[in-house]
């Protein structure tokens, strides 16, 4: 399964991409803004994988201009309340600083609310990560801390997710 929009492909993450997610995920640079930090053996990797390959949870390879980047996700759907949680990283550095993040989350929130017909999402950030705080709230999230103090909690519902995606197209494409 793939879905494109804005320049942007996301592909069902599949077995032979365990490894490649496995390496970024274990890259400081990357688990440091996880709630897992802990290293992760290529058995948990599996474990993992064989518990999340459902249609509770969609995980995708992101790939731009034929490069894969990084990983994006919508994981613990909920039917009945019409929601998931979102997730996205971007591993090669050269697009942290860009559009990119955007076009990513623009085109994943697509397929959430246009795919999955999904009311509202929710992200948890981790206590501290300033950087991914502004980039939810730029996409429209309403930010709360979390009691535990530990997390930030981020929901996006589709009104102001369409809301603050069109503002930002024009200007992206």
């Amino acid at each position: 399964m793939k879905w494109e929009r804005y320049g942007i492909t996301l592909h069902r993450l599949t077995p032979d991409k365990l490894e490649l997610v496995r390496n970024w995920r274990n890259d400081p640079k990357i688990s440091q803004y996880m709630f897992f930090k802990d290293y992760i053996t290529p058995e948990m990797q599996l474990e993992w994988f064989n518990r999340i390959n459902n249609d509770s949870n969609y995980y995708f390879i992101i790939e731009y201009n034929k490069q894969e980047i990084g990983l994006a996700n919508t994981k613990d759907i909920d039917k009945e309340k019409k929601c998931g949680e979102g997730g996205i990283f971007i591993y090669e550095d050269e697009y942290l600083n860009s559009d990119i993040p955007f076009r990513v989350s623009f085109c994943g929130s697509d397929f959430d609310f246009e795919e999955l017909k999904l009311d509202y999402k929710y992200a948890r950030i981790v206590a501290g990560n300033k950087r991914a705080v502004q980039f939810n709230k730029a996409l429209g999230y309403e930010i709360k801390a979390s009691e535990d103090g530990d997390s930030i909690l981020a929901t996006l519902t589709k009104e102001n997710y369409y809301k603050q995606r069109n503002r930002y197209i024009q200007i992206l494409l």
